[in-house]
């Protein structure tokens, strides 16, 4: 077993996120799994933990390869919100979960837009994990939320991927690893729901590497630099005759500095 499930519960400091926890050797997907039990109606903080996953999926549909050795979690939410708001919690996960991880391994962390966890490595960026949220809508009322974790730790990883445990400074396990970002993601939750997307904003904003870069946007003369993100996660780009856009992540995909 590669996750100490006891030790796990032994580092968990979260208030709810955890505590009813489901662990898998295989599945084919945590947020399908955590999606099934959101509609039996498992409690808020309900997570799937799994070592090793055969149907992992990132953004946009991709594949995201799941060997043993990397973290693959699941977490149950039920966040009053608005519909049209539901893509903070992106923002307030990947917010979260960078934070913690910095805090936890020493590394720097950092987002790149809108949900990948990056290390700046030589040449470029490496990727070092993602988030997936997906939703339960009835009635035209958001009914609650998966927020999904995938993170390369000492497993394999494809070309362009970054493995973090080598790079932490100080000895760390899964167990202690799960703990970590389950935590990351409860309190930047806390905040947001006590303080609003303001503050979430401003945190993902630290850790956004994005911050300066120039990008060429259709429809615009010249390039444009990336100065931020709005509420709703979009991004906020300045041209120079001082005219701003915002754009989402179908309008603009940002690779990878190599």
């Amino acid at each position: 077993m590669i996750v100490d499930t006891q030790k796990f519960r032994l580092h968990l400091k979260t208030e709810t996120l955890g505590h009813w926890l489901h662990f898998y050797e295989r599945v084919d997907s945590t947020n399908r799994l955590a999606m099934e039990y959101l509609r039996e109606g498992a409690p808020e903080g309900t997570t799937i933990l799994a070592e090793q996953q055969t149907g992992g999926r990132g953004s946009n549909g991709r594949s995201w390869q799941s060997l043993p050795g990397g973290l693959y979690l699941s977490v149950v939410l039920t966040p009053e919100v608005a519909l049209e708001d539901v893509f903070q919690l992106t923002l307030v996960a990947a917010f979260g979960v960078a934070q913690s991880l910095c805090r936890l391994t020493g590394t720097r962390v950092r987002l790149k837009w809108p949900n990948d966890l990056v290390v700046e490595a030589e040449g470029g960026l490496a990727k070092a994990g993602g988030i997936l949220t997906e939703t339960r809508v009835q009635g035209g009322r958001l009914v609650g939320a998966v927020v999904g974790v995938g993170l390369n730790w000492d497993n394999p990883v494809p070309e362009g991927g970054i493995r973090l445990r080598p790079l932490a400074r100080r000895p760390l396990d899964l167990a202690m690893v799960a703990a970590a970002v389950l935590l990351g993601i409860e309190e930047a939750y806390q905040l947001w729901q006590t303080r609003g997307i303001s503050r979430i904003v401003a945190g993902y904003e630290r850790y956004l590497v994005n911050l300066g870069q120039a990008v060429e946007v259709p429809g615009h003369d010249g390039p444009g630099r990336i100065i931020g993100i709005d509420g709703q996660g979009a991004l906020r780009v300045m041209f120079l005759n001082g005219s701003e856009a915002l754009l989402s992540s179908r309008q603009l995909r940002l690779g990878y500095r190599r």
